[in-house]
């Protein structure tokens, strides 16, 4: 029940300047996707062994960045920051700081307010 995907980036997609959307860093030609499924929560060891095992090994092909929709569990606190770089990062802290200063949607891939 597991599998991967390569998914191509081109076209319009591409042609969208940088700063133009929150996602921001359009210049990577492929994304990766690697979709680890099992029922067994004794197999969970192993397969979270290997799919993180595949996923350093291929870290050498990539930009480093990461598109938030193909996420998973346990990444650090600062993903949302990687993957969307510093400057659409603080962008946004400032959107959230005017439509979300308290935090109250804060269960997804977070971005905190920016500071007054």
């Amino acid at each position: 029940m597991t599998y991967s995907s390569i998914w191509k980036f081109a076209g319009a997609m591409q042609r969208v300047a940088a700063d133009a959307t929150a996602f921001g860093d359009r210049s990577a030609p492929f994304m990766l996707s690697i979709d680890a499924i099992w029922s067994d929560r004794r197999d969970d060891d192993v397969n979270v062994s290997w799919v993180r095992s595949f996923w350093n090994d291929m870290q050498r092909h990539s930009t480093g960045r990461f598109y938030l929709n193909f996420t998973g569990h346990g990444e650090d606190s600062d993903l949302v920051r990687q993957a969307l770089g510093d400057a659409t990062y603080a962008r946004l802290q400032q959107v959230k700081r005017q439509y979300d200063p308290q935090n109250l949607f804060h269960l997804n891939q977070n971005i905190k307010p920016a500071r007054s």
